[in-house]
């Protein structure tokens, strides 16, 4: 059916767990699971499932991730339930294996956090931490406006104040840099690196060990959603075969004048670290949403609610349906839109691969 596209993205979890896995099956897949011991919503267990279909000596792996970032998982899981249940996995050629990652965060997934159960930002955790990090002085001063003890209208003003302080004397990329590119020295902010590896960080190293290594080619694709225009896809990273592959049809990917500024400790590094010797490929596929300043704020909101506040009230809810929304704005023409272009960035993969 024309819609069936819609069928892919999940309300929730638990749901978008299910329909991964029943796809998977249906697909003819391999699925291993992990599970993360952390607890989501009520007591549900949560984990990571990985779906493998192809050969398993074959030397060209596409490796397809989601949920870096727990709630955006909505966005991935329906990209890479859309794939195996549409029949785009049935003709992969002889020498290509396709390893799928569903929810590597799943905790912030259940919770609709963009974190961990760490409060740590995983696209930031992937560094070396028995080395000193460098102290992020623009994040350091912002952090109290940008992380209150209460939420309400008068600490909302002040922030937003402050921001704006700061846009008129740098610039708004400059903004957005200081915040998203990560920081180390404050476990309560936004866009922490964590002090040690994260569960899911280690989840994701031992994924890459048994099912990538001694590839020779690899094109790494994570999904995410939050930067660019509503529904439109911007390719960040780069690689061997970046501009070759997605350079015609695509927007190309970005490694300057980019939406998205400098990041430290991104999952990429880790495919690049642990499959040595191979040619490698890795992109972030960014999915637009709202404008950057709401999807913040509501990112402000959650991260106030989970170090002070009541999950459960009134206003929690409110915290929760907008952090949802801002990350998976759950609307047929965006599902439509991202589900078109992430079709025809992993056919461009697939396609390289084969070459």
């Amino acid at each position: 059916m024309a819609d069936d596209h819609l069928n892919y993205f999940a309300s929730d979890y638990r749901s978008a767990r299910c329909r991964f896995r029943t796809a998977a099956a249906g697909a003819g897949a391999v699925v291993d699971t992990f599970e993360n011991l952390a607890p989501g919503p009520d007591g549900l267990s949560v984990f990571t499932d990985v779906a493998r279909l192809g050969r398993a000596d074959a030397k060209r792996v596409l490796l397809l991730n989601s949920a870096t970032h727990g709630v955006e998982g909505f966005c991935g899981s329906g990209v890479l339930t859309g794939l195996l249940a549409s029949g785009e996995t049935e003709a992969l050629a002889d020498e290509v294996r396709l390893v799928l990652v569903h929810a590597i965060n799943p905790h912030g997934f259940a919770w609709l956090r963009r974190v961990t159960e760490d409060n740590v930002d995983l696209n930031r955790n992937f560094i070396d931490h028995d080395v000193a990090r460098a102290r992020n002085v623009e994040y350091d001063r912002l952090h109290n406006v940008l992380v209150p003890k209460d939420w309400n209208e008068r600490t909302i003003a002040k922030c937003d104040a402050e921001l704006e302080a700061f846009i008129q004397k740098h610039s708004e990329m400059a903004l957005q840099g200081a915040i998203t590119r990560g920081q180390y020295h404050h476990a309560d902010g936004l866009f922490y690196g964590g002090t040690g590896p994260t569960w899911s960080q280690r989840t994701f190293i031992n994924i890459v060990e048994r099912y990538v290594a001694g590839a020779s080619d690899v094109c790494f694709l994570d999904i995410h959603t939050g930067l660019g225009r509503y529904g439109a896809a911007e390719l960040i990273g780069g690689g061997e075969h970046a501009r070759d592959w997605f350079g015609d049809g695509m927007p190309p990917p970005r490694t300057t004048s980019s939406s998205a500024p400098g990041l430290s400790g991104v999952i990429g590094s880790a495919v690049r670290k642990f499959v040595p010797g191979a040619h490698i490929t890795s992109l972030t596929v960014e999915f637009g949403t709202y404008p950057v300043r709401e999807v913040l704020r509501a990112l402000q909101a959650d991260n106030w609610l989970h170090a002070h506040g009541d999950v459960d009230s009134k206003l929690g809810r409110e915290i929760k349906a907008d952090v949802r929304l801002r990350l998976y704005p759950d609307e047929d023409d965006w599902k439509e839109m991202v589900w078109i272009r992430a079709r025809q960035i992993v056919r461009r993969a697939l396609c390289g691969l084969r070459q």
